[in-house]
C-alpha cells in the first residue's frame, strides 16, 4: 500500500475500513477486498483529512458499496479531499461525525469506542479520530497520526507511521502494548520508523510488526487470544 494508513475489520459478514492509504493506493485495496470477497462495506472511517489516509477512498467508493462514512469532521482544501466529498454526496452515503466518547456501529459483540477527539484544533494530525476497539477480553487501538493518543490494549497501530513522538510514554506503560503495527512505505522520504522510536518498542519488550517488511499484516482473534498469521 506505500506510505499510508489503511485497516480492515471483519466480524460475522460486518465490515469496517479505516483509512485508505495515499493516492495510489485505491486499487491494492479494492484488490484486497475482492480477494477476500467483500462487495460491501458496513463502515468507511477517515481518521484525518491527510492524503496519506484518504488517498484511496474515492477507487472505493466508487466501486464498493459503502452504508456510512464517518469522519472527524475536520475539511481540507486539497483535491483529493474535495473529490472525497463530491463522491460522498454523488453517492448519497449517509454520513456521521464522531468525537470522544462516541460508539461506531458495528456488531453486537465489538465495542468500537472513539477516544479522541473532544474538540478540533488546528493540528491535523492531533485531531484524528482515535478508536479503541474491544472484542471480549482482546483490545486493539487505532489513534490514526494522534501522537498524544493513548489507550491500554493489546495492539496498537502505532501513529503517524513510527514517528519520532509515536511511541509515547502514555502509550507504553505497564504491559501494554504486546504488539504494535507500524504502517508505513519502504524507503519513505521520512526515514520512519524512527530511531528513538525503534528504541522505545525494544527496550518495553514490544513485538514490531512492520508493512514495509511484511507487507500485508493480517490479525485474527477469537475474543479470548489474538495471533498474527
Amino acid at each position: 500500500m506505500g506510505q499510508g494508513d489503511s485497516a480492515l475489520i471483519e466480524h460475522e459478514g460486518q465490515t469496517m475500513l479505516i483509512d485508505a492509504g495515499p493516492l495510489d493506493a485505491g486499487p491494492t485495496i479494492l484488490s484486497y477486498l475482492q480477494n477476500c470477497g467483500i462487495t460491501n462495506l458496513d463502515v468507511m472511517v477517515s481518521s484525518h483529512p491527510h492524503s496519506d489516509h484518504i488517498g484511496g477512498m474515492v477507487d472505493v467508493l466508487n466501486e464498493i458499496p459503502v452504508q456510512l462514512f464517518v469522519d472527524n469532521g475536520a475539511t481540507h482544501t486539497t483535491p483529493v479531499y474535495r473529490d472525497l466529498e463530491k463522491v460522498l454526496v454523488k453517492k448519497q452515503i449517509p454520513y456521521a461525525t464522531a468525537g470522544w466518547g462516541d460508539v461506531i456501529p458495528f456488531t453486537d459483540d465489538v465495542h468500537i469506542e472513539v477516544t479522541h477527539p473532544d474538540y478540533l484544533s488546528d493540528d491535523m494530525n492531533e485531531d484524528s479520530l482515535a478508536l479503541l476497539l474491544t472484542y471480549g477480553d482482546v483490545t486493539l487501538f487505532f489513534p490514526g497520526d494522534c501522537e498524544q493518543c493513548d489507550a491500554t490494549a493489546d495492539v496498537v497501530k502505532l501513529a503517524h507511521h513510527g514517528s519520532k513522538g509515536s511511541a509515547s510514554r502514555g502509550l507504553l506503560h505497564n504491559d501494554y502494548p504486546q504488539d504494535v503495527i507500524i504502517s508505513l512505505g519502504r524507503n519513505n522520504d521520512y526515514h520512519y520508523p524512527a530511531p528513538s522510536t525503534m528504541n522505545a518498542l525494544t527496550k518495553a519488550g514490544i513485538s514490531v510488526h512492520r508493512t514495509d517488511l511484511e507487507g500485508t499484516i493480517v490479525l485474527k482473534t477469537d475474543g479470548k487470544r489474538y495471533w498474527f498469521v
